[in-house]
């Protein structure tokens, strides 16, 4: 086993194929970010400038969701490598945000939020970036 397959699944939540299951991570993370990029213009509307920020956020993950439905439709695996990155980064960067919360308010519960949806980001991360390593062989290095 060599160090790029140390994290790669088998299936998606032990009932689905790596393919149905990137698929069903893709519409799941498009349907999610859809969600939030509304809730972004509610609260830039209301007033709160992170909401516009949030915005531009959730745009740039729903066209990266809609890269991965694309990838995963024409077994494309530098198209589920470009979503796994852009995925690496948002977690990354829900991580500072949590840890931020917690450094300088009050808001807990909000980086326990943040958390867990890292921990569920994480989890597809893999479950993607295994389908990407079945297209084309274990050489990948994403």
């Amino acid at each position: 086993m060599t160090a790029n397959n140390l994290v790669v699944v088998p299936g998606c939540c032990c009932c689905f194929s790596l393919r149905v299951g990137t698929l069903i991570i893709a519409i799941l993370n498009l349907l999610f970010h859809i969600g939030e990029g509304a809730y972004g213009i509610y609260l830039g509307v209301n007033g709160v400038p992170e909401g516009w920020m949030d915005l531009a956020i959730d745009i740039i993950m729903i066209i990266f969701s809609i890269i991965l439905i694309h990838g995963v439709r024409t077994e494309n695996r530098n198209l589920a490598v470009a979503w796994v990155w852009a995925s690496a980064i948002g977690v990354a960067l829900s991580i500072i945000v949590g840890i931020l919360y917690i450094i300088f308010t009050n808001s807990v519960i909000a980086a326990i939020i943040l958390f867990v949806l890292a921990a569920v980001q994480i989890y597809f991360i893999i479950v993607v970036r295994s389908y990407a390593i079945s297209l084309e062989g274990p050489e990948l290095a994403a």
